[in-house]
């Protein structure tokens, strides 16, 4: 893997400036939907889960559409990616598929967290500088 697929690798799992630019370049405002998120996003996956236990694929398109659009607003964009795949194959009710994808989700969920709670780590080192 070339230094530019790294790279582009980590902007897909998150692209801090993207993201940065979205909160109109303040790094407290960002800092805080970060946290948000972080707060929040484990009841996604939780709630994901519990639709597929319960074959309810309305549930589980309405999770996996939530889970999908915050990780777009925070420019997780793998997230965002499985998330909407998980979505759109709730809609044809093939929970099989849905839970083959399970791992995958909450591999790139927590590949998220990991670049969510270094980007809050960093950008409060920046601060006091």
């Amino acid at each position: 893997m070339t230094s530019r697929d790294q790279g582009q690798e980590t902007i897909d799992i998150f692209d801090m400036d993207k993201f940065v630019h979205r909160n109109l370049g303040d790094l407290d405002l960002s800092r805080d939907v970060a946290t948000i998120f972080l707060d929040s996003a484990p009841e996604y996956i939780k709630s994901i889960r519990n639709a597929l236990d319960a074959f309810d694929s309305v549930a589980l398109r309405q999770s996996a559409h939530k889970l999908k659009g915050a990780a777009d607003n925070l420019a997780l964009s793998s997230l965002s990616k499985i998330a909407g795949r998980i979505e759109t194959i709730a809609q044809t009710g093939d929970f099989e598929i849905n839970r083959q994808l399970l791992p995958e989700l909450e591999l790139q969920f927590d590949q998220a967290e990991i670049a969510l709670k270094n980007f809050i780590v960093t950008s409060q080192e920046k601060v006091r500088l």
